[in-house]
């Protein structure tokens, strides 16, 4: 097992994780910090635990979406055996936006 400490909103967290998953963690930890950090600009008397919360949920929020666009890609590509029926310009508008959401979050 591996670890690393990670920075959330100024604070140290030490995480134990597999060897290997360091720098997908400290990527993570970035992305929630941004969304922290963000969240603080806007809330400004919102307690840290407030804050880590509400990351969290628009974190859920961004994961939820991205689950939606799976499934109807899914949906359209039909039955077991059919070539998929995908229209690519929708799909990849609808990704678009998703990564869109996930940068300016």
């Amino acid at each position: 097992m591996a670890s690393v400490t990670v920075k959330v909103n100024g604070r140290s967290y030490p995480i134990i994780c597999g060897d290997g998953e360091e720098e997908h963690l400290i990527y993570l930890s970035e992305y929630v910090d941004k969304k922290v950090r963000d969240l603080g600009k806007m809330a400004t008397s919102a307690t840290e635990s407030q804050l880590l919360l509400m990351a969290t949920l628009l974190i859920a929020d961004d994961l939820s979406q991205a689950y939606e666009t799976i499934d109807e890609l899914k949906e359209k590509q039909g039955g077991e055996g059919t070539s998929p029926q995908i229209d690519l310009e929708k799909w990849a508008d609808q990704l678009e936006k998703v990564a869109d959401r996930l940068e300016n979050a």
